[in-house]
């Protein structure tokens, strides 16, 4: 039995947006990749200006981190398996790459510019999640301008005070993929007329529901997705041809006593980012949402809130037989709720049910193809996360990505 979605409801931050200057040296690990193997293109002790390579993977020269300030390279320990433990960059100066922008109006020559400017891990191929190859044509392309979580920026007022350089970066997005380039926003927000593109208003925010519901992956096909942020940074580069060397995050959570908007570098620390609006008390901060947030000191690239939790001390002492008769997986049984987290078309338990047992054929019958992590992130919330459903999903998308890719190139070759 499939129960209706009722839209969730949410809470959004609005309102001024502060600027919070570096505060020492700015952080990069590129550990949020999955797979990746960094090649570093800088030196200790180098000075780098805004917009320089510091580092590419081995294997996929698409995707590259940039810094997004000038200075030297303070830090570069090598880490465990030829990884980067850390690299750390001290702003100086003000020097900044001019890119260029002659070719940007083609296809190659737009990806070119995407990747020397580092925007193109940005761009994620569904199914699978994953950064887009730049080899394939997508059937349709996906701009998210909406958010799912609480605590998360309005894109709208945010959109509307960057709305040359959103406009800009929507113009150039058709040239990437085959088919339509889909802007996808939340009901009533005013949005701009590009020609090329396709606007549709959704009550949920995210990108799951909307390529499900225009464009489904979990039988067959691809298509890639967007966020607002990283269309604003493609029309700075192309307005500028310099990078957009901020992101506008949101600070808020039980433990933020003064929530609001803040313009901050990647890279740059947390709580220096969240200074001035926590309480006093022993906390932590999350790089997202409390469903989606990881435990990480630096803002990372694609993170738009840090949440503000306290700290919940463990009891002491548990007595013996509580800790016997406490189940340490929740028995999955049909129930509104668990019907209503889970994204549209989902039938969540009979798919968790196949996840828990490893069932992959179940599963991918059952549409896990067509979600990544932060799909079922309110579901695996809402169960306590005691069912690890986030790390099952990826492990069972990893199992079937070899199979998928041989089907799509068959697929193209008999076009």
């Amino acid at each position: 039995m499939l129960f209706p979605k009722w839209p969730r409801g949410i809470s959004l931050i609005s309102g001024p947006v502060e600027t919070v200057s570096p505060r020492g040296p700015l952080s990069f690990f590129g550990a949020e990749i999955p797979a990746f193997r960094p090649v570093p293109t800088v030196k200790e002790g180098q000075k780098v200006a805004a917009g320089s390579i510091l580092f590419h993977d081995r294997k996929r020269p698409w995707i590259a981190a940039v810094s997004p300030v000038a200075g030297i390279v303070s830090r570069l320990d090598p880490g465990p398996h030829r990884s980067i433990a850390a690299l750390e960059i001290t702003p100086e100066g003000e020097e900044a790459i001019s890119f260029d922008l002659s070719t940007s109006d083609t296809r190659d020559g737009l990806i070119n510019l995407m990747m020397q400017a580092g925007l193109w891990p940005s761009i994620k191929a569904r199914p699978f999640g994953r950064i887009a190859n730049p080899a394939d044509i997508p059937e349709a392309l996906f701009v998210t301008a909406t958010e799912a979580f609480d605590g998360a920026p309005d894109p709208g007022p945010i959109i509307a005070s960057y709305e040359d350089a959103f406009r800009r970066g929507l113009r150039a997005l058709p040239v990437l993929g085959a088919g339509r380039t889909c802007l996808c926003h939340a009901e009533g927000l005013p949005v701009p007329d590009v020609p090329g593109i396709t606007t549709r208003a959704f009550s949920g925010g995210l990108p799951g529901d909307h390529i499900h519901t225009l464009h489904p992956v979990a039988h067959g096909g691809m298509v890639w997705q967007i966020g607002w942020q990283e269309v604003i940074a493609l029309g700075y580069l192309l307005e500028t041809g310099r990078i957009w060397g901020q992101r506008i995050v949101s600070v808020s959570g039980p433990a933020a006593t003064r929530p609001g908007l803040v313009a901050a570098t990647p890279g740059t620390r947390l709580h220096h980012i969240a200074a001035g609006r926590l309480a006093d008390a022993p906390l932590r901060l999350l790089a997202g949402s409390v469903e989606t947030g990881v435990a990480t000191p630096f803002l990372t690239p694609g993170i738009r809130q840090i949440t503000a939790l306290f700290h919940h001390e463990k009891p002491a002492h548990t007595h013996g037989l509580n800790r016997m008769i406490k189940s340490r997986r929740p028995a999955l049984i049909p129930n509104f709720w668990d019907e209503t987290a889970s994204p549209p078309g989902i039938i969540p338990i009979p798919l968790l049910r196949a996840l828990a047992a490893g069932d992959a054929e179940t599963a991918r019958n059952l549409g896990i193809l067509g979600l990544v992590e932060e799909d079922i992130a309110t579901l695996n919330y809402r169960l306590g996360g005691a069912t690890g459903t986030g790390w099952i999903t990826q492990s069972c998308c990893v199992r079937h990505s070899t199979s998928w890719r041989a089907w799509h190139e068959a697929r193209i070759r008999s076009r």
